[in-house]
């Protein structure tokens, strides 16, 4: 593949890719003779489902993303070997943070495999590759502080020394509580006026409605429209909000993870109407949901700081159930 120029990373002077781009105009990563990073092309749509079918939803249908945040790593016969990308995580866009610069904003990635592939010299490529990306992200936004990051247990030991011997750190621990479906899911009074539904979120007005409530609860950070969008398509999604009058004033929202098991994430409540027991009646009927659907455990993840939320939990019954880590790289 012709290249028009070349740029030599040098990262923690344990991998290096050189970048080429192409007459085509996609970016190019030529790391070894038998393999090739590149970015994706309208072909790979297909191919991407041999690997993870959200892949390919990702690529086909998610409003946020740009393919220049992907990389794919091809054979001589142009076989997919394996895909990585990044996605702006919650705080890139956060609001009001501007004038705190240590405030980070985190493109968080991904590296998926075909099987039987995963090998060193390829990750090393891929992840240079991201990072790449990264500082030109970074390039256009030289006012932010920028990690690129991704979540991993902290019982898989190979993983995390694989990304700290490169430079890599920890920037965050996540719990991870669990609710045995099994035991009997208390109940609590509302505030009077106040209900809770199901609620769709299936049309413009009601994904800004739910979007204007999730900012002001998490202090500028929430999901872009399209993310929150992007969401509703997700296995078994519901979203259980909390209503006064006509204003949404809180939410809890579920979707599988496996068979027996079902999140019950995005857990919040404006400020004005905190600390009256709303967030405990969303997440109890999305646990009651959850139940009837035939589910076995619910788990829901937090900020190990956020000592509120983690006593709210446990007073709820959640148990502890794990931690993951939150790994990154700083962009200079």
């Amino acid at each position: 593949m012709p290249g028009l120029g070349m740029i030599i990373y040098d990262i923690d002077k344990r991998m290096q890719s050189v970048m080429k781009r192409s007459t085509r105009g996609e970016t190019i990563f030529s790391l070894m003779k038998d393999f090739v990073i590149r970015n994706p092309l309208e072909e790979d749509a297909e191919k991407f489902e041999d690997l993870d079918w959200v892949l390919k939803m990702l690529y086909l249908y998610h409003g946020d993303f740009d393919r220049r945040d992907m990389f794919c790593a091809v054979n001589r016969e142009d076989e997919l070997l394996a895909v990585a990308h990044l996605m702006k995580h919650d705080t890139f866009e956060a609001a009001g943070h501007d004038e705190d610069r240590n405030y980070i904003r985190y493109l968080t990635y991904e590296i998926t495999f075909a099987e039987q592939v995963e090998q060193e010299a390829l990750k090393d490529a891929l992840t240079a590759a991201l990072i790449g990306r990264s500082r030109a992200i970074k390039a256009e936004h030289p006012q932010k502080r920028i990690v690129m990051a991704q979540y991993i247990g902290t019982d898989n030991h190979e993983e995390l020394s694989y990304f700290l011997e490169r430079g890599f750190t920890i920037y965050d621990t996540i719990v991870i509580f669990k609710f045995d479906l099994s035991r009997e899911i208390p109940g609590y009074p509302l505030p009077e006026g106040v209900r809770v539904s199901p609620f769709a979120l299936d049309n413009s007005e009601a994904l800004e409605q739910y979007h204007r409530a999730e900012l002001s609860s998490f202090e500028g950070v929430a999901w872009s429209i399209n993310q929150l969008s992007w969401m509703q398509g997700t296995p078994e999604m519901a979203n259980f909000c909390a209503f006064s009058g006509d204003r949404l004033i809180g939410n809890t929202s579920t979707w599988r993870i496996t068979e027996e098991r079902s999140a019950t994430e995005n857990v919040f409540v404006v400020p004005d109407w905190q600390k009256k027991g709303i967030a405990r009646n969303l997440i109890c009927a999305a646990l009651n949901d959850l139940k009837q659907r035939g589910k076995s455990i619910a788990t829901l993840g937090t900020h190990g700081t956020n000592r509120k939320a983690i006593r709210l939990y446990t007073q709820l019954g959640y148990e502890l159930y794990g931690f993951r880590l939150t790994v990154g790289y700083e962009i200079e």
